[in-house]
């Protein structure tokens, strides 16, 4: 199994967002959750990241404690959240280069350089990242989860501020990392786009993963 998740709970301000999530997500599979917006589904994904403390559960991944155990317990495990969690003043080679190294990846500046031409995004590999648009960032997100080591990705609307360039782009990799038995756990809000990319769709409501 490489994700476990039991009777997880997380609540702010005493008002409760998340209540006794418990999932399991197989090698190889890909689980979609949706849910309106305030749902508590962007909260999860960044609880299993360790981004965000929760109040009560278990999370095992890799037969790895990751609420007790230490941080390489989640070296295999990679976020990409809303924001792109690089450095604004730092350009994409640049940004890249950390992120890839804090994951303890030797990637040569040239395979970068490859990726980011793949992504459109090699004219601007220079640039600072802050003049990005959201959908340069997307794609700069794309190129990082492209070149970095994992064994799961947790990924939060990954469709979000791309031009129809972007979408078949974004379409080919994750049906590519699909066909190579990568095992994904996606937010999506487009209820076609969850039955195509989703061996299973849960849905949350209030706080709570309601039964199919």
């Amino acid at each position: 199994m490489m994700l476990s998740v039991s009777n997880l709970s997380k609540s702010f301000n005493r008002r409760s967002v998340l209540t006794d999530i418990t999932f399991e997500i197989g090698d190889g599979e890909t689980v979609v959750f949706m849910g309106k917006n305030g749902a508590g589904k962007s909260t999860l994904l960044r609880i299993l990241s360790r981004i965000m403390a929760c109040d009560q559960g278990a999370i095992t991944f890799q037969n790895h404690d990751l609420l007790k155990g230490m941080p390489t317990a989640r070296k295999n495990l990679l976020y990409l959240g809303h924001a792109t969690g690089m450095y604004s003043a730092l350009s994409a080679v640049e940004n890249l280069s950390l992120a890839l190294q804090l994951r303890g990846s030797s990637t040569s500046r040239e395979t970068i350089f490859e990726a980011l031409k793949q992504n459109g995004l090699f004219n601007q590999k220079d640039d600072p990242i802050a003049i990005y648009s959201q959908g340069m960032l997307q794609r700069l997100k794309l190129t990082y989860a492209e070149l970095a080591q994992w064994s799961l990705l947790l990924m939060d609307e990954p469709f979000s501020g791309l031009d129809d360039d972007g979408i078949q782009q974004m379409h080919q990799i994750l049906m590519h990392w699909k066909s190579e038995g990568k095992s994904l756990c996606l937010v999506l809000h487009d209820a076609d786009k969850a039955a195509l990319y989703g061996d299973r769709i849960l849905r949350i409501e209030h706080g709570v993963i309601m039964e199919p």
